[in-house]
């Protein structure tokens, strides 16, 4: 039987660098797409990636495995992204390193931000984490989904439900945090309420934004498209838009941009 070769992670990422008028080490982030690990939306990915490197940071857009693949395969993509950008060859001065998540892609974040080991998985020690984090809409806790939503997503991986909800293994390590969400989101909602929860409780600094108008997946909510195919989620809302004017002003204030 043929064994599958690993495709090396560099190729598994796009980069955007910050843009040019920026100079000196700058701020990475790993940019994990949603898509309920069917699909990776090109508006959560190349959108968030121009957003960024307009603001002199990094980005690295990651397409991380999909179904048929279950965990721990995206994980040990998202892991092997964190390291790429610390340690990889990619030519460019990087300073701290944080995480972007939307969706499933805030599941996979989460998980890095918790620094969790799954007891399917074997020889894994000390995996990277992030050194701060922004969660779109992100989930926190699968049992904040339906149950048919959540059997189908883990499929034989349901005994292990607890062990992939990273709100449920917040504690004092977790980066610095900005969430955001709307009130017309039904699953994402509850999971940023959740996630700044066990964020505050854990004494994380963590933001929340909570906007009214927008449904879950509106990514930058600039009605934009990326990837030369329109998305369903793709909606223009100017108010929700503004997500990206506060995450800017918490990334200054957390000290990762310079005023």
């Amino acid at each position: 039987m043929a064994t599958a070769i690993p495709t090396p992670i560099s190729q598994k990422i796009t980069l955007y660098p910050a843009e040019d008028r920026f100079f000196g080490p700058r701020p990475a982030v790993l940019v994990l797409p949603g898509g309920g690990f069917r699909e990776l939306p090109p508006h959560e990915g190349e959108g968030y990636a121009r957003w960024l490197s307009g603001l002199g940071i990094h980005a690295f857009v990651l397409s991380y495995r999909l179904l048929p693949d279950r965990f721990p395969a995206p994980l040990e993509d998202a892991r092997a992204g964190l390291d790429h950008i610390r340690n990889g060859d990619h030519g460019l001065d990087v300073g701290r390193v944080g995480v972007i998540g939307s969706s499933a892609g805030g599941q996979l974040a989460g998980l890095l931000m918790t620094g969790q080991v799954l007891c399917i998985e074997e020889g894994v020690a000390d995996p990277p984490r992030p050194d701060f984090a922004i969660l779109a809409y992100a989930l926190a806790d699968l049992d904040l989904l339906p149950p048919p939503v959540v059997e189908n997503l883990l499929g034989d991986l349901l005994p292990i439900k607890d062990e992939l909800s990273p709100a449920k293994h917040v504690d004092a390590s977790v980066c610095p945090t900005f969430v955001w969400a709307t009130a017309q989101d039904p699953p994402g909602l509850p999971n940023a309420l959740e996630w700044t929860r066990a964020l505050a409780a854990a004494g994380v600094p963590v933001e929340l934004h909570v906007y009214p108008g927008g449904s879950h997946g509106i990514g930058l909510a600039d009605g934009v498209e990326y990837g030369g195919e329109p998305h369903k989620f793709i909606a223009r809302e100017p108010h929700t838009a503004s997500w990206t004017t506060a995450c800017a002003a918490w990334l200054r204030r957390e000290g990762v941009l310079a005023d």
